[in-house]
């Protein structure tokens, strides 16, 4: 097992041997928090995670999008307030 941050480690598996002990790796997961990668021919497919996990890699991938939209709207010139005041404009129906 490798360690990735705080207290996330990982382990890798064939999906013949997920097939084989599917309970086990899930509840590796949530006891141990372990992360299993799943691999088909030696290559990576999938990812079991606990559900924590998987929400808190939601929450940081949509930060990272609003910076850069934030990044391209400074670029762009456009305000905050610009955002803002269309935002409301577009859900409150006014044109």
């Amino acid at each position: 097992m490798t360690n990735y941050g705080d207290s996330m480690k990982s382990t890798t598996v064939s999906v013949a041997e997920g097939k084989k002990g599917f309970s086990r790796l899930i509840q590796d997961a949530l006891d141990k928090k372990v992360e299993v990668v799943v691999t088909r021919r030696g290559k990576p497919v999938a990812v079991i995670v606990p559900y924590e996990e998987y929400q808190s890699f939601k929450k940081v991938g949509g930060y990272r999008r609003i910076l850069e939209a934030r990044e391209a709207f400074l670029k762009a010139g456009v305000s905050a307030t610009e955002v803002y005041e269309e935002s409301r404009r577009e859900l409150e129906g006014i044109k």
